[in-house]
């Protein structure tokens, strides 16, 4: 069994703000919970596990280098750096987790809740749904035939998850009360259940499917300023639809990745 494991940043347990104030905490839990994924995995049967480093913590850490490399199990590969999906992924995978991610943009009770940009991006619609990260990188996951099993978040981020693809296996590490505060389990605790989880998606695998929409795909993003709407949707090549939305049109979710 072939596993990929997407490690983010802000839905690990204890985990409320960003930058200096929880630097290091980020870079240690993320990776102590990365661990007991694999650790999950590897009870499950997974003979090649790939992690791929895919959060950031701002003001701390650039984009791909946020896990404690040295701290993770031996006899794994790790994806460190600002690495495209598309450049690590192919369907000889069995299946993804998502681990450490958060709800999309807006949610009240979603920690640290964003869609891609915090600073940027007020929300993302495809096809008229509202999407966040979890169901975009679900599709693109889809796309090489690879179902997610298993993502661990805050509430909102399971929630997410579970409305996007079904009956998976979650691991809610910590209830949000607002953007910046919750109810968290003890780290300690959050990786005890990771790897539960993760174990248990694994073994019943053969429960799961990738997830697939039919294209064609529209996906409109609602921007907090018009500059940053207009760059963007020039880099997309996009087409403006408001003075801060535009629109991207694409056959092939992996050109939805922002």
């Amino acid at each position: 069994m072939k596993v990929f494991i997407l490690v983010d940043s802000e839905g690990s347990a204890c985990v409320a703000d960003y930058g200096e104030a929880q630097g290091e905490f980020i870079r240690q839990q993320a990776t102590h919970e990365a661990a007991a994924a694999i650790r999950g995995a590897r009870e499950a049967g997974a003979s090649e596990i790939l992690i791929n480093d895919g959060g950031f913590v701002r003001g701390y850490t650039p984009i791909g280098l946020v896990l404690h490399y040295n701290q993770l199990p031996s006899g794994i590969q790790i994806a460190v750096g600002p690495t495209p999906l598309r450049e690590i992924l192919d369907k000889t995978f069995d299946a993804a987790i998502i681990l450490g991610i958060h709800a999309m943009a807006g949610v009240e009770d979603g920690v640290l809740a964003h869609t891609f940009s915090s600073v940027g991006i007020e929300a993302m619609w495809l096809n008229s749904r509202q999407i966040g990260e979890i169901g975009i990188l679900s599709l693109v996951f889809g796309a090489y035939d690879i179902p997610v099993v298993m993502v661990s978040a805050d509430e909102a981020g399971c929630r997410e998850a579970l409305e996007w693809l079904g009956p998976i296996e979650t691991a809610p590490t910590k209830r949000g009360l607002s953007t910046k505060s919750a109810i968290s389990l003890h780290p300690d605790d959050a990786c005890e259940l990771i790897q539960e989880k993760t174990e248990a998606a694994l073994s019943r695998l053969s429960e799961f499917e990738p997830l697939r929409i039919e294209p064609p795909y529209e996906l409109r993003t609602d921007c907090y300023t018009e500059d940053y709407a207009q760059t963007r949707c020039e880099r997309k090549s996009g087409k403006m639809v408001g003075p801060k939305s535009f629109v991207v049109m694409a056959d092939d979710p992996r050109k939805l990745l922002y």
